[in-house]
């Protein structure tokens, strides 16, 4: 399963489906700050879509968080701003262990972030709002296992 994972895209739809027009994901993850994006990209894609809300998404509806399996792939989903990740890991690392998560999936800091730490297979994608380096991640699941892979607009 192919999964394009977004975060603080900032009302900017257009270079999001850009990079879900050029690699044609299966599902798109949106991890908050301008959440509503999320559901004009899936209007414009077809591509179902699920979304949290960051710190700037306070009228939303969508969740803080997202916790959920799919190709028998636990993944946890949040912004990160309620976990204080501009911080510290620290906070987040601890929810997604309780979780048993094996990807977890954070936004905020705009700082594209891709680690294995233990059996942990931590993401943050950066902005897909960025106007210098819009970035996203490809992340491929198969059977249990999880791959990522930075991707740049």
């Amino acid at each position: 399963m192919k999964i394009a994972v977004f975060s603080d895209s900032h009302g900017d739809v257009d270079v999001m489906c850009r990079a879900v027009a050029a690699w044609q994901p299966d599902l798109i993850l949106h991890l908050g700050d301008y959440a509503a994006d999320a559901d004009d990209l899936q209007r414009e894609t077809g591509i179902p879509t699920r979304r949290v809300r960051g710190n700037c998404d306070m009228a939303s509806r969508a969740p803080d968080s997202d916790l959920f399996e799919l190709c028998g792939v636990r993944i946890m989903m949040c912004h990160g701003h309620k976990f204080s990740v501009k911080i510290s890991l620290d906070a987040v690392l601890n929810a997604a262990a309780f979780s048993r998560a094996d990807v977890l999936l954070y936004g905020h800091t705009h700082a594209a972030h891709i680690e294995r730490m233990g059996g942990l297979l931590v993401i943050n994608p950066g902005s897909a709002g960025s106007p210098s380096h819009p970035s996203w991640v490809k992340l491929v699941l198969d059977s249990g296992r999880a791959e990522a892979e930075l991707a740049v607009i």
